[in-house]
């Protein structure tokens, strides 16, 4: 029974260690859409030593020749997963789904599903900070640039740097 009580207090003290703070900031090249910058912040726990949860925003310009100016606004729930590397360089992949809300007036739908994949690797800066580096592909389902108009899906490529606090 003390066994069992001394683990529950050391994963109580590791969960406590395992908050996460990121912010990163890229370029997307969203299909039909001019590219730009895109830009986000996160929030996540490390579960272990090979898996992140995280919620994060993010917020990339849609703008395109037909006259489309509109702003898609992210939040996700992403999982990702940690690989084996070597010294303080550590490659990732994973996953995550949410909604996106739209704004601007050339856009008629206000929210829909969005999905995401992505690879990447982290460089440990300090035993709190790691650079990562990032290449995702999102994609955002139903959305409708007129009222009565075509529904699309819109597929986003981005790459980002970005920085993760750990607490």
């Amino acid at each position: 029974m003390k066994t069992l009580s001394t683990l529950a207090v050391l994963s109580l003290a590791a969960a406590a260690q395992a908050f996460t703070v990121d912010a990163n900031i890229g370029a997307a090249s969203p299909s039909n859409y001019d590219s730009n910058a895109v830009w986000g912040l996160g929030i996540g726990t490390q579960l272990n030593n090979d898996f992140h949860l995280g919620l994060n925003y993010s917020s990339l310009k849609l703008v395109s020749p037909g006259n489309v100016d509109g702003t898609a606004r992210s939040t996700t729930l992403d999982l990702t997963y940690e690989l084996n590397g070597s010294g303080n360089i550590r490659p990732f992949v994973g996953a995550g789904v949410g909604v996106t809300h739209y704004s601007g007036i050339s856009i008629y739908t206000t929210s829909g599903l969005v999905t995401n994949l992505y690879a990447g690797v982290a460089f440990r800066v300090t035993d709190t900070v790691d650079l990562l580096l990032t290449a995702r592909n999102t994609e955002m389902f139903d959305v409708q640039e007129l009222q009565n108009g075509p529904k699309k899906s819109i597929n986003s490529w981005q790459s980002s740097a970005g920085l993760r606090f750990k607490f």
